[in-house]
Formats: C-alpha cells, structure tokens, sequence
C-alpha cells in the first residue's frame, strides 16, 4: 500500500509547492476535470502542467489538506479540501475569468489508479458551483422551499 501513497503524496506536496512540472511527471496520465462544458478529459504532460499552472496562476497561496483516503487494489481515493485566494486570472476552457481577491473553500475528491509506481489515471470531482458562487461569479443559489 505504501507504494500506492508515494505518488500520490508526491503530487500533494508539488501542488503545495505550486509545482505544475512535478505534476505533470505521469508522463501517461489521463485526468478528467470539471469544467464549465462539462468534464474534461487531460492527456499527458502538457496538458496536466497546464491544467495545474492554471490554478496556481489564480490562487497562487492554494493548498491542499487531505480529509480521508481510501485505498483499494490500485487505487487511492482522497476526499480533501481547497483553499486559496483568486488574485490572478484563471484560464478555463470557458476563457479567461479575471481575478476576484475573493477566498475561497471547498471540498474535493480524487480517484487516482497507480501503475509502476506512477499515476496513470485521475478523475477529479468538486462542487464547481460552490466555487464559482464563492468567487462571486455565480449568485448565491436560491433555497428550496419545503
């Protein structure tokens, strides 16, 4: 099992880092993330550096805390939280959204499949209409009413 965290460990402590390089050194890795045409699908190198550069170009004091983690076979599921400041923009395949200077918070799960020691899968989930409402991009969703 050891052997199944160190990557994934790795790759937590280069987005710590703001290290879009380090992530991307899965050199197979296919990712789907959220985005606002729905899921998209990552292949590779670049595509991951640049995914990830996107983020820290937003928030660049982002960081990570893992809540709890799941291992099974060759998977490690990790359900943490995000957090950081959007003070720059943020490329998205919707365009360029202009920074903020809000904060935000939300929660995230990952599903990574490891290989050889290297992640060769990674889907994504998180609430994206959470986040965009804590930017102020997105009104605050109304309540139901029981």
């Amino acid at each position: 099992m050891a052997d199944l965290k160190e990557p994934q460990q790795r790759s937590i402590g280069a987005f710590s880092a703001d290290d879009a390089q380090a992530l991307a050194d899965h050199p197979d890795i296919v990712s789907t993330v959220p985005s606002p045409t729905g899921r998209t699908e990552l292949r590779g190198r670049e595509a991951t550096k640049e995914y990830n550069q996107s983020w820290f170009s937003a928030f660049p004091d982002a960081r990570t805390t893992i809540l709890n983690e799941v291992i099974v076979g060759d998977y490690i599921v990790q359900e943490g939280t995000f957090e950081g400041t959007n003070t720059g923009t943020w490329k998205s395949v919707a365009g360029d959204m202009p920074a903020t200077g809000n904060r935000v918070k939300g929660q995230y799960c990952q599903v990574a499949k490891v290989r050889d020691g290297l992640i060769v899968s990674s889907n994504l989930y998180f609430d994206q209409i959470e986040l965009l409402t804590q930017l102020g991009l997105m009104p605050v969703p109304a309540k139901a009413r029981v």
